[in-house]
């Protein structure tokens, strides 16, 4: 009986799915937990190889790869994760003609373009700054760093590097963030503040996770980092990134100070931005974020990435987005797009997710924060 409920809630769940992403993409999702049904994978009429893929995860498998190879060109040269099941079933699946054994293969190539990280967050800084420094262009995958030390390497390198480096903060890429904006610029003003709440119901993590993992980060570099960056990205469309914070963070358990807080934070213009990360279950349908935002007189609520109400005085305008886009398909692409976001908003992002991480690691409940960094 037990099994048959895990059965019909399984099948409940694809149809949930399916009813959200659309039917490819949910085969794609389950092919990539389950690493089978290969019959639906892609399809190439030729072979283009000069991407390399770091990282064999779910994120990799389901959402970097997949969008890559739409399409009829197979890009891929190489994969490699530290678990070789995760690389042999990468490079089953989309047809990767190398899978790499050990680390050190990785920096003795020179038929790569273009390398996509989505490994454990610790390790993106060191692959990105040994692929920057062997002329490749990177795309990594959130959080670029996970200490400041890293941080500061990595900008050195950056400033240095005639390569191209994306970062995979996806929900300013979002089709109703984008469309808000459109509704921001019809202002007209750039006088005005923000007021920006996001709630988000999130993965209940196991303590043994490697999430949990201190050397990751906490869930401020893994998770509420997205957050914060479409916070600076949503006050940088004035074109000025405000300098000076205040941060208040209310625990509910310091015994787990990275989940289920309130992130509060101002600055010196009189933005207001709120944050809440709740976990207390695991979301049948994945992640749900509702977004809650007003600007002078437009007034916008974003439901899941699904649906936007926008308000401005007495006009109403409600959008619904299908299948639910938070921006994934846009920011895997951003190298072969020129109109891609200010790399300043992922560094002055980075820099306070950076604070803030070291507040809670140390249960701090207020801090006043000043950016400093730039490229």
């Amino acid at each position: 009986m037990l099994g048959n409920n895990i059965l019909q809630k399984r099948i409940k769940k694809v149809l949930r799915y399916i009813s959200i992403y659309g039917i490819g993409r949910t085969i794609n999702k389950v092919s990539g937990r389950l690493r089978s049904f290969n019959i639906f994978n892609p399809k190439y009429l030729r072979k283009e190889p000069s991407i390399g893929l770091v990282g064999g995860g779910q994120f990799q498998f389901s959402t970097i790869a997949y969008y890559l190879s739409k399409g009829w060109i197979n890009k891929f040269s190489f994969c490699y994760d530290i678990d070789e099941k995760k690389s042999k079933t990468l490079a089953e699946y989309y047809s990767i003609p190398e899978v790499l054994d050990e680390e050190n293969e990785l920096y003795n190539r020179n038929q790569e373009d273009l390398v996509y990280i989505a490994s454990n967050h610790a390790s993106h800084t060191p692959y990105a700054i040994k692929f920057l420094n062997n002329g490749i262009d990177v795309f990594s995958e959130k959080p670029i760093s996970v200490s400041f030390e890293q941080f500061d390497r990595l900008l050195e390198v950056l400033k240095k590097s005639n390569n191209d480096f994306y970062v995979g903060y996806n929900r300013p890429y979002s089709p109703s963030v984008a469309d808000l904006r459109n509704r921001y610029n019809e202002l007209h003003t750039d006088e005005g503040r923000f007021t920006l709440n996001c709630f988000i119901s999130a993965h209940d993590i196991p303590k043994d996770h490697w999430y949990r993992n201190p050397q990751e980060g906490t869930r401020i570099c893994g998770n509420v980092g997205h957050w914060i960056d479409l916070m600076i990205h949503i006050y940088n469309w004035r074109d000025h990134i405000p300098k000076k914070y205040i941060v208040q963070i209310a625990y509910s358990d310091i015994s787990e100070p990275d989940d289920n807080i309130t992130i509060s934070i101002t600055n010196d213009i009189g933005d207001l931005t709120s944050i809440t990360i709740s976990a207390r279950s695991e979301p049948f349908e994945g992640i749900n974020e509702t977004i809650n935002f007003q600007y002078d007189t437009l007034i916008a609520k974003i439901d899941d990435f699904r649906r936007m109400t926008v308000w401005n005085e007495e006009k109403l305008t409600k959008k619904r987005y299908w299948p639910k886009d938070v921006g994934h398909k846009r920011s895997v692409m951003q190298p072969f797009r020129n109109d891609n976001r200010d790399l300043n908003e992922i560094v002055a992002s980075t820099e306070l997710m950076l604070h803030i991480a070291e507040m809670v690691r140390n249960v701090e409940t207020e801090k006043e924060i000043t950016l400093k960094r730039s490229l």
